[in-house]
């Protein structure tokens, strides 16, 4: 059993992972339920339109940050005053880059249209930028607080930010309003969330004023550089997909891809949730004791795959019913992208405690370096072959990505520690077998079942059956599922 961090700064850390994991996964929880009602009520087009718009400012959105931000939570957190002068040059500074890059941004769009090439509606794109710019603000002012360890505003912003987009989008589509409020709705939640922020730092004492010396902004941009790298690349892999499928396919097939998608990434609140609770243990056994490290990582990787195995096949073989019963048979193209992303579940979630090991060892720098390969590699294969195979590609490509990712990750915690190859690999094979006998009874079950009831009974009773499957093989003790509910709930 991993114990809970003893120190006061333990704690702090502790209390700090409680707000900001809990809000992250309200807000993914809220931001699925909201794209399945916006899926629903506005189709496959104008859905690809609103992937597309936040895929664009996202990608062009770190060229105002350029990794200032995380290089001044860190000189915040060892010198407040110093990061209270910083907080002034930042803003100011983020508002002459911001000009810069709206114009790279509908300069791009312009381009593109001279070009042929497809992009997301132009009024979209108008109101992302704004949300770019506001969001990018609102980074930086939680980055104070992060510096001072004070998590729980960013934590009570970010679920405001989410209640506000679902008030506005889903109030405007049933009363008929222009599909563009769908991006207006996230303006409205980034509006939110910058005037809760900027009203909490009013309370401490904190009012921007605009400040621009060149010897303290060159001081910063030389910090953030690194920051800057990784943020591009981190930018790049979770948005070059919609992008390019944008370019190079058309707002339909963003809209197939990016939904199949968004319900992948739904599941990863389970290893989020579990890694960032342990992440303080991580960071504290590097330091004091690898062999802790060692079980801290194997309990993890152990943990997820028993949790993956099952989602893995229960989505694969539920893809058609999940799709049309949650979107409707219009969407139906949305199947293959789901069926196949299903396959990937194991690889991003056993990559959480590979990645979350490496930032506690402080080989951040490796996973950037990761990231950067598994970045060329998929933009470059991307490029061969979307325009011929448009969302089948990118969905086999995206695939192997999170393979690739997570092997690179693997291979260099082999620096850091003894990984339990053979505890792991057993747990695999178990977990392999169960999800197989388990896939054999869902391939049998599934056609004699019809309608909504039958897909969530088998769903039910394909759980069930792998869960005594795992007792059997001894992947499950009781005594195993009562420490992890203790682990969590102490954390």
């Amino acid at each position: 059993m991993i114990p809970r961090p003893s120190s006061a700064n333990g704690g702090s850390i502790a209390k700090n992972t409680t707000y900001l994991t809990g809000a992250l996964i309200g807000q993914k929880i809220l931001s699925f339920l909201y794209v399945l009602i916006l899926a629903r009520l506005v189709g496959v087009r104008v859905t690809g339109d609103y992937f597309s718009a936040l895929s664009f400012i996202t990608l062009f959105s770190i060229f105002i940050d350029l990794g200032l931000t995380p290089a001044f939570i860190r000189q915040t957190a060892r010198d407040r005053q110093q990061g209270l002068t910083d907080l002034h040059h930042i803003v100011t500074f983020k508002l002459l880059s911001s000009a810069v890059v709206i114009a790279a941004l509908f300069g791009s769009i312009a381009l593109l249209d001279s070009m042929g090439r497809s992009h997301p509606d132009s009024l979209f794109i108008r109101w992302a930028a704004v949300i770019m710019v506001l969001d990018s603000m609102t980074l930086t002012l939680y980055g104070y607080f992060r510096g001072i360890q004070r998590l729980e505003f960013e934590s009570i912003g970010t679920i405001l930010h989410r209640v506000v987009v679902m008030i506005i989008g889903i109030t405007g589509l049933v009363l008929g309003a222009h599909p563009v409020i769908t991006v207006m709705a996230v303006l409205g939640g980034s509006a939110s969330n910058f005037l809760y922020v900027v009203f909490h730092l009013w309370r401490q004492g904190v009012v921007w004023r605009p400040r621009l010396q060149w010897r303290v902004l060159r001081s910063l941009l030389r910090l953030a550089l690194p920051f800057g790298v990784a943020g591009l690349f981190t930018a790049v892999y979770a948005s070059s997909d919609n992008v390019l499928l944008s370019i190079f396919g058309g707002n339909r097939e963003v809209g197939l891809y990016g939904l199949a998608a968004k319900i992948i990434l739904a599941f990863q609140i389970l290893p989020a949730a579990l890694v960032a609770a342990t992440f303080p243990a991580m960071s504290a056994a590097f330091i004091t004791d690898r062999a802790r490290l060692e079980r801290i990582f194997r309990y993890s990787m152990q943990y997820l795959m028993v949790i993956t195995v099952p989602l893995m096949v229960i989505v694969s073989l539920l893809a058609k019913q999940i799709i049309i019963l949650g979107w409707g048979a219009f969407w139906l193209d949305a199947v293959w992208p789901l069926r196949f992303l299903a396959l990937a579940l194991p690889f991003l979630f056993l990559n959480y405690p590979v990645g979350y090991l490496l930032n506690a060892a402080n080989a951040q720098t490796r996973n950037t370096i990761n990231i950067g390969i598994t970045v060329v590699v998929n933009v470059a294969l991307n490029l061969v072959f979307i325009e011929q195979y448009t969302y089948r590609s990118v969905t086999i490509i995206a695939l192997g990505s999170a393979a690739l990712l997570f092997s690179l990750g693997l291979w260099y915690v082999r620096r850091i520690i003894t990984v339990p190859a053979q505890a792991l690999l057993t747990t695999l094979g178990k977990t392999l077998l169960a999800g197989l006998i388990v896939a054999l009874f869902g391939w049998w079950l599934i056609p004699q079942l019809d309608g909504r009831t039958g897909a969530i009974t088998a769903a039910i009773l394909m759980g069930l059956l792998y869960l005594v499957l795992a007792f059997v093989l001894r992947l499950m003790r009781t005594s195993d599922a009562q420490a992890l509910l203790q682990r969590l709930r102490r954390t």
